[in-house]
């Protein structure tokens, strides 16, 4: 159910300290579902663009038809999840985690934004990471901009929710989701006290009528044609 209301919630269409708290909660509730979502390999609702991939699939991937990888990849967010075949150091003395694919003599290189993680990776350690496919390739897939993907969405969450907490109830939303939380405030303001009986994304989930009538609201504020949603880079 959280999958198809957050898909439902980016189709259809800064905080100050008068920010509007039930507003924001309701927000951050159904973010952090949508990330339990994708983390547990469901289709979630703004992270589909974002796929989810081994090392032996991106060298595939890669052997396959490098163009058409090159596409696919350049510069847009991948989620690897894999194991570590150890980490080694680049000619400029820089760390990067090379992961093998089916054998030892192909492998995917992953080039750390916070170097200081190459602390924590040994010969065997599972990944979970969010990173940039690149056009630099040399035999293998290379991925840049690498950070752990509970750091990235850790950042992510806290900046979508500071960028709320600069809008006023009559700003013009700059994304879709901003649309959906001006009009959850100005739902708030036309009936008091509805949203505070909302505890968890599900319990907003199943109350259709106001669902219904909130998405109405951020139709209308978004009709001018505001951005789609999108991913920060890491």
């Amino acid at each position: 159910m959280k999958k198809v209301v957050f898909s439902a919630i980016l189709a259809c269409i800064g905080f100050n300290v008068s920010a509007n708290e039930n507003a924001k909660r309701i927000i951050e509730f159904l973010i952090e579902d949508d990330i339990e979502v994708f983390r547990a390999n469901g289709k979630s609702g703004f992270m589909d663009a974002m796929p989810t991939v081994n090392a032996a699939q991106l060298i595939k991937e890669y052997g396959d038809n490098q163009y058409v990888y090159e596409k696919k990849y350049d510069k847009n967010l991948v989620n690897i999840k894999t194991v570590a075949s150890g980490v080694k150091t680049s000619l400029t003395g820089e760390p990067y985690v090379v992961a093998n694919g089916k054998n030892q003599f192909e492998y995917v290189s992953l080039e750390l934004k916070n170097k200081d993680d190459a602390m924590n990776i040994n010969k065997g350690t599972k990944l979970d990471m969010i990173c940039l496919g690149s056009k630099n390739n040399v035999i293998f897939p290379s991925l840049k901009s690498c950070v752990t993907a509970d750091s990235y969405f850790d950042k992510f969450l806290n900046s979508v929710m500071s960028d709320l907490d600069k809008l006023d109830i009559n700003d013009k939303p700059s994304n879709k989701l901003e649309a959906v939380y001006l009009a959850m405030w100005e739902f708030d303001k036309q009936k008091p006290n509805t949203l505070e009986k909302f505890k968890t994304a599900e319990d907003f989930e199943k109350n259709q009528a106001d669902f219904i009538e909130i998405m109405t609201i951020a139709q209308t504020k978004a009709k001018d044609g505001v951005k789609k949603f999108t991913l920060p880079k890491p």
